[in-house]
């Protein structure tokens, strides 16, 4: 990794990388594989570090996403999450279905309703720069080389096999820039998705990682139902309370 970070360091000392084919092709195959994507269904276990802390967590669940008009709905559950090595039971859901995001958590008994998008409003969730939810495939390859400085890295010991490591980096005048460091992308080279997602946020002390253990072909364009976006059942009981205007978006 610190040969990586040397590379990051250098690339952003010297302004914008000469242009790498390999780069904008994985890009654009990124890009034609995101449009290309109906729904999807896999796995996630997804972890939070906090490096000052000395603290970790690691949620695991499921995420599904179906794109419909006006807009696309995207389904993300948690069943379980482990902390010093120990697992418990602990159900929350985030999902969208068009308009608002809902966020359900077992554990408080409610959920809350999040308004992003209007009545009627169409919004791109792969638009890094006009998306209040971003997906994290399917991303256009332009606006990614406008906002991130992108570097191919070469495969070290525990990168998921035949895949491709990006590692972007904000460019200063990015949004993305305030609150991200780096985010690193592990590309299946025959899904042209990733399979692995890495973020770390501004001064380093915060690193997520998102994991999809069984991606495959066979996740993809399955005709997943309407149905498996709702609400879960015994959640339609419980309280339901509006957030602010100008509250910030859970980040899942």
């Amino acid at each position: 990794m610190a040969t990586a970070l040397g590379i990051i360091l250098a690339v952003v000392l010297a302004g914008d990388p000469p242009k790498d084919e390999r780069i904008d092709l994985i890009l654009q195959r990124l890009e034609d594989r995101g449009a290309s994507v109906v729904d999807l269904q896999c796995q996630v276990q997804y972890t939070v570090e906090d490096v000052l802390a000395d603290d970790k967590f690691t949620k695991h669940g499921q995420i599904r996403y179906k794109k419909q008009e006006p807009n696309p709905a995207f389904y993300i559950y948690f069943e379980k999450m482990a902390q010093a090595g120990v697992w418990v039971n602990r159900r929350e859901w985030y999902i969208f279905d068009g308009r608002y995001l809902w966020e359900v958590k077992e554990a408080a008994k409610n959920k809350i309703q999040h308004e992003v998008v209007k009545p009627g409003e169409k919004i791109d969730l792969f638009d890094i720069e006009e998306s209040p939810i971003l997906i994290p495939f399917g991303q256009k390859k332009d606006q990614i080389q406008k906002n991130f400085l992108v570097v191919l890295v070469s495969p070290t010991e525990g990168d998921p096999e035949d895949t491709d490591h990006l590692i972007c980096t904000p460019k200063p005048d990015s949004w993305l820039a305030k609150d991200y460091q780096r985010m690193e992308f592990y590309v299946s080279r025959s899904l042209h998705l990733p399979v692995r997602i890495v973020s770390v946020e501004q001064g380093g002390n915060k690193i997520n990682t998102a994991v999809f253990p069984d991606l495959t072909a066979d996740s993809i364009n399955t005709g997943l139902s309407d149905a498996a976006f709702e609400l879960p059942e015994e959640a339609r009981k419980w309280k339901t309370v509006e957030a602010a205007p100008d509250a910030p978006l859970p980040a899942p």
